[in-house]
């Protein structure tokens, strides 16, 4: 009976349709491919780089200013810097409260400035910086999860106000604001280090790598710091005698021109 395959043709064109579909569809998802992989893949390469990874910034330590005899007008010591890497940290109040408990100095406004920054923060967020070796080990001691360290340097000026107006002084960043610090801030202030820290899709931290900064050079001026101080000393007395609201001093060696000393008052103490 020819009837009975009338089926035949309609199965043919059924798969033929069907393939014709199945074949479309794998055009345009490799079509799709090719362009994400292809034309798109710098974009998306560097997009998912800023997504992914976050570098941190790490002060180097400051080279020393000495007088003409090699002694100390400033000097960087290390100190250890708090930090929070938030999505490791489940509970931002708890871990905030154990930091500022073992801290010692804490109120309730700086838990609750800690606790803000941690939920602000998605990959980096100051704790606290330059704290004292003693700080940092309790805290450490604590070992919380999303919590780290790292070393910065904090700048000392072991004569006080001593060249005080000619020394300058750094911020909390530790660049140069004032005076030598600000003038030769490129020369003292040395290489930064940085800290990468890579998260994956869910912005869950799983890799921190840190590269260490590289101290800057040290810095010798044609100061005395001994004929500094009399100079300091005499102009604050002569001053003071004179009932002046201020006052400058200068000792210069005549034959080479270079200055000895160089006295301002009043004064201050940079650090």
């Amino acid at each position: 009976d020819p009837s009975a395959n009338d089926w035949r043709p309609t199965l043919k064109r059924r798969m033929a349709a069907v393939l014709g579909l199945l074949m479309a569809w794998a055009i345009g998802i490799e079509a799709r491919l090719v362009y994400l992989q292809v034309v798109r893949y710098t974009d998306l390469a560097s997009r998912a780089e800023r997504q992914q990874s976050r570098t941190i910034e790490a002060p180097a330590k400051r080279g020393d200013i000495v007088d003409r005899r090699g002694h100390i007008l400033a000097y960087s010591v290390d100190a250890d810097t708090i930090y929070a890497v938030p999505s490791e940290i489940a509970d931002a109040d708890r871990t905030a409260a154990a930091v500022c408990g073992a801290l010692g100095d804490c109120d309730s406004k700086d838990r609750q400035a800690i606790v803000e920054k941690i939920r602000k923060g998605k990959y980096f967020a100051y704790v606290r910086r330059q704290v004292w070796p003693d700080q940092a080990k309790r805290v450490a001691d604590l070992q919380l999860d999303g919590i780290g360290f790292m070393k910065e340097s904090r700048r000392t000026y072991p004569n006080r106000d001593l060249a005080a107006h000619i020394l300058g002084y750094v911020g909390v960043d530790n660049g140069g604001l004032s005076g030598i610090e600000a003038t030769y801030d490129s020369f003292i202030r040395g290489r930064a280090g940085t800290v990468l820290v890579q998260t994956d899709a869910h912005r869950r931290a799983f890799s921190r790598v840190e590269r260490p900064p590289t101290s800057g050079a040290s810095l010798e001026l044609t100061l005395d710091e001994y004929l500094q101080h009399v100079a300091e000393r005499e102009l604050r007395e002569g001053v003071q005698w004179s009932g002046a609201s201020g006052g400058s001093a200068v000792i210069m060696d005549p034959y080479t021109g270079e200055s000895l000393a160089r006295a301002n008052a009043p004064d201050f103490n940079p650090n």
